[in-house]
């Protein structure tokens, strides 16, 4: 099978579907577009880090405004994106260099399925706020969901490959 040696063919579809969750996470995490609104004449849109006018500025989540519920996201997101670079770093050590070592492809499923679970708990959290017109949300808040779900289903793929 090439550069995946003897591995199975689904752990080989997990570790595919674990890296093209972890690009589409890091995607949604890092880009201003959750929300997006065209009011006055004026586009704005915003992530969990940036909010857009015309121009963009970070956003500062230390000022008494900042609702603690997107707090919790950005905390869920941030564990959620680092456990999923940890899932796909242990699958890939384990299928291209210690390819006797199979508890690093368990830790690594576990690992996706958390990271799944952390996603999409922090996409409820921001999703459930007070304000947030879900006609607005946009493709980095799309990209977290196929990212969390596709999380999950790369850590059932490893866990029975």
């Amino acid at each position: 099978m090439g550069i995946f040696g003897d591995a199975k063919p689904i752990t080989i579809a997990g570790f595919i579907v674990a890296i093209v969750s972890f690009v589409l996470q890091l995607i949604g995490f890092a880009t201003p577009y959750w929300m997006y609104a065209y009011t006055g004449g004026v586009a704005v849109h915003y992530g969990l880090w940036q909010i857009c006018l015309p121009t963009c500025v970070k956003y500062d989540c230390g000022l008494p405004g900042c609702a603690s519920a997107f707090k919790g996201t950005q905390a869920l997101e941030t564990l959620a994106f680092m456990i999923l670079l940890a899932a796909v770093v242990l699958v890939a050590i384990q299928l291209f260099v210690m390819k006797d070592k199979d508890i690093l492809k368990k830790s690594g499923s576990v690992c996706c399925i958390v990271a799944g679970a952390f996603a999409l708990i922090g996409i409820i959290v921001f999703a459930t706020q007070n304000g947030i017109v879900t006609s607005n949300l946009h493709f980095s808040f799309a990209f977290c969901i196929i990212a969390a779900v596709g999380g999950i289903v790369a850590g059932v793929l490893l866990l029975i490959g």
